[in-house]
């Protein structure tokens, strides 16, 4: 046939056949959902570090790469977004905080956060304001910073006296940050504590004064103070407040903390809500100790209708100790000083001992879950590495195991070579940059010179192999403590509350990026789905105001997620 063509047709026939061919090849590819173009992406996929566009489909990066080359992947119904040349990273993941918490604290609790309240004496004025709106009997709950006794202009905190005077007829829960709170008279007596009640039921110890009458000072109180959200409010938190907040920050997932009596909202909610605009992995905690825990833990799995991609059940959570900012991480040595609030012994409280940490982590295993022990104080870092050293040895799984706040206070290069040696056994540990900014005076007053320079060592615990997970540990107390681009400034400048605090030991802007990307999606046991932009893994993203690798380092502070996409969708876009 063709040879019987003249030379005009078979050029026809021949041009007729090749855009047949390009016609299906182009159509052969898959086509996305979404696709984003024109940006400068930072993949932090060491294969492909440096993209200008992504394509979506399902919620999943299918290929990243030049703008031509995405483009072939546009269809009919495609979506196409211009990012305007924009700076883009991965979505950045929270590896650990308490979310709930967090906006009931915001929402209703009384401030007197430092520094907006600068001093015991306004304090109480904030709680009096209060008392005038509050029915009798009804309690009152007050937010008070990390080592508010340091920060406060008179160095200590309000007393069981003022706090009675200031509220006579209701019962007052004031929180010298999450392990510490002072109760006022009428709250004592609420909650059965007495002459002689050193401890309570879910882990709570009690101090006393001179004459073994409770002075107020409850440590690591949050299983038996009463008081929680409303299931709705709790429902509305999971359902959309809690999103609004992290989005709005750059946050795609959180490995959200909760309350074991909080689970069966959270697992409603997963259904109401299928696909919420933030990424849910959750973590369990029944009591400070650990106690109360069921063998099966499948009783916090979420239900099968639930999306999968939004929650998760991964881990349980028991704290070891208290905090060091509020001089109950349990050390070796004392506190330097004497408080009135100070625990018996001046060094610290011992929450969960070594036998009841084993037998955590070992539920945890069994369960081929995560173990989280909370561990600040010296002596309670060396709890958490021999509780895994041992299950390592007789262990089921090879379950994540991880230490929360390892080496924020203090860290010796033995407990450094530890925790490198279990990195093989699946350790991981979650760090909290931002406090760079708020507690390094307090550990200086706290714990000495000598104690306080080997904290925050950042650089030391990456060179060790350990990939730090940053985190907010947002709980309501700092509610500033939710910027991520803060966090990074204090870790790439070393810049503390009291000037430049061991320099060495500054790491780089990506490094830094990757504390809050990739290293906290291996901690919650998603690396291979979240944390890098890379085919295959969530079309997580965050749109930066600045290229914060070419900026220089002290205006990352001033840096803000302009766009927040979950999935491929736009969760949050500043006007």
């Amino acid at each position: 046939m063709i040879g019987r063509l003249n030379p005009s047709a078979i050029t026809t026939l021949l041009c007729s056949f090749t855009l047949t061919c390009l016609s299906h090849s182009t159509y052969a590819k898959e086509q996305a959902d979404t696709v984003y173009l024109n940006g400068q992406i930072e993949t932090l996929n060491h294969k492909q570090p440096l993209a200008h566009a992504v394509a979506i489909q399902n919620e999943k990066f299918i290929a990243v790469g030049s703008d031509q080359h995405i483009k072939t992947y546009i269809g009919p119904q495609t979506k196409v977004i211009d990012l305007n040349g924009q700076f883009v990273v991965p979505g950045f993941v929270d590896a650990h905080t308490h979310p709930m918490e967090t906006i009931w604290l915001k929402e209703v609790w009384v401030d007197a956060r430092f520094p907006g309240t600068p001093s015991v004496k306004q304090a109480l004025l904030n709680i009096a304001e209060r008392v005038k709106a509050t029915p009798k009997d009804q309690w009152i709950y007050v937010a008070g910073v990390s080592a508010s006794e340091n920060k406060f202009s008179e160095k200590r905190l309000p007393t069981k006296a003022e706090l009675d005077q200031a509220a006579p007829n209701n019962p007052v829960i004031m929180a010298n940050g999450a392990h510490m709170a002072i109760a006022n008279s009428v709250a004592l007596a609420k909650m059965g504590i007495k002459k002689g009640v050193t401890r309570l039921p879910h882990g709570a110890g009690v101090l006393a004064d001179k004459n073994g009458e409770p002075n107020g000072v409850i440590t690591d109180g949050m299983g038996d103070i009463p008081g929680s959200p409303t299931p709705q409010e709790i429902a509305r938190y999971y359902a959309t407040d809690i999103a609004k907040f992290w989005n709005s920050y750059g946050f795609t997932s959180v490995m959200a903390i909760t309350p074991a009596a909080a689970i069966p909202v959270m697992q409603s909610v997963s259904i109401s809500t299928p696909t919420p605009n933030i990424r849910y992995t959750a973590s369990v905690w029944a009591a400070p100790n650990g106690a109360g825990m069921p063998k099966n833990l499948s009783v916090f799995e979420m239900p099968a209708k639930a999306n999968p991609a939004y929650y998760r059940f991964a881990a349980i959570k028991a704290w070891v100790d208290g905090e060091n900012d509020c001089r109950t991480g349990f050390m070796y040595e004392p506190y330097v000083g004497i408080m009135d609030t100070d625990p018996p012994g001046g060094k610290g409280t011992l929450v969960t001992n070594q036998s009841q940490a084993i037998q955590f982590a070992k539920l945890a295993n069994q369960n081929q879950k995560a173990s989280m022990l909370h561990c600040s104080g010296d002596a309670a870092i060396d709890i958490g590495l021999n509780t895994y050293t041992t299950s390592a040895k007789t262990q089921d799984s090879n379950a994540i195991k991880r230490i929360e706040h390892f080496g924020m206070f203090q860290l010796s290069p033995e407990q450094l070579r530890r925790a490198k040696a279990l990195k093989k056994n699946n350790l991981h540990i979650s760090v909290q940059p931002i406090w760079l900014l708020e507690l390094v005076n307090a550990d200086y007053e706290n714990m000495g010179v000598a104690r306080a320079k080997t904290g925050y060592q950042f650089k030391t615990m990456i060179n060790a192999g350990l990939e730090p997970a940053a985190s907010t540990d947002m709980t309501g107390i700092y509610l500033g403590n939710i910027d991520p681009f803060k966090a990074m400034y204090a870790t790439v400048t070393r810049q503390s509350d009291m000037g430049i605090f061991e320099p060495q030991e500054a790491i780089s802007v990506r490094d830094a990026l990757r504390m809050w990307t990739i290293w906290p999606a291996k901690a919650i046991g998603e690396g291979k789905i979240k944390g890098t932009i890379e085919p295959g893994k969530y079309a997580d993203m965050v749109v930066l105001s600045d290229n914060i690798l070419n900026i220089p380092k002290d205006n990352i502070k001033d840096v803000k997620a302009v766009k927040t996409i979950v999935g491929g969708r736009l969760v949050h876009q500043v006007n």
